[in-house]
């Protein structure tokens, strides 16, 4: 279930954003991203899950490419938040996940288990834009893990957390990989690359 990139290279224009980049990441583990802002990690992501193209280079996911029949498998939280502001969580989880494949009392059930975890229960029924950003985080992780990916991408996943909560979700990737989930995730902050990943680009 290897994620190879094989000297990806991605320029618009005249500005490289990603330069001749190959790396192997292995099933199962945590793999981390770091670099100061603007050093192309989010483009990387971007082209991984083929939502842009690489100007050259190759990258493959169990030997194949990722395209959208294979977007069941995979999870990604991007760094832009991307949920809707009139929605009630129950609502917005169900919708996404529905896509996903899932069935909504299975949704609802593991909806129900995750905001258990994460302390907020009480958020079920309220719309997003009455969180906090911090809680927007969550449902936002939850969206992008609720139908349990093989592969999970995720885009500065702490950002905007406080102290209790960046832990909170570190447990919760932690046990994602226990489980077999394969993990990439970008920081610009060592600590959290230092005690989550086994393996560093």
């Amino acid at each position: 279930m290897t994620l190879k990139l094989e000297r990806v290279t991605k320029k618009f224009g005249s500005f490289t954003a990603v330069d001749d980049l190959s790396l192997e990441i292995p099933e199962h583990a945590i793999f981390g991203f770091l670099g100061a802002n603007g050093a192309g990690k989010t483009t990387s992501f971007r082209m991984i899950l083929n939502l842009i193209d690489p100007t050259s280079g190759t990258i493959s996911w169990k030997g194949e490419p990722i395209n959208y029949s294979r977007t069941n498998e995979i999870g990604y939280l991007p760094e832009e938040r991307g949920l809707y502001p009139k929605l009630r969580v129950r609502e917005q989880i169900i919708y996404l996940a529905k896509l996903r494949g899932m069935d909504k009392r299975s949704v609802q059930k593991e909806l129900t288990d995750w905001l258990d975890r994460f302390q907020v229960p009480q958020y079920l029924d309220k719309k997003i834009e009455e969180l906090s950003k911090g809680n927007q985080q969550k449902i936002q992780f939850i969206a992008s893990v609720i139908h349990k990916p093989k592969l999970l991408i995720l885009d500065e996943p702490f950002s905007g957390l406080d102290p209790v909560n960046v832990e909170m979700m570190k447990e919760a990737v932690k046990d994602l990989a226990n489980e077999g989930t394969s993990i990439v995730f970008s920081s610009h902050r060592m600590d959290h690359v230092e005690e989550l990943c086994e393996h560093l680009c």
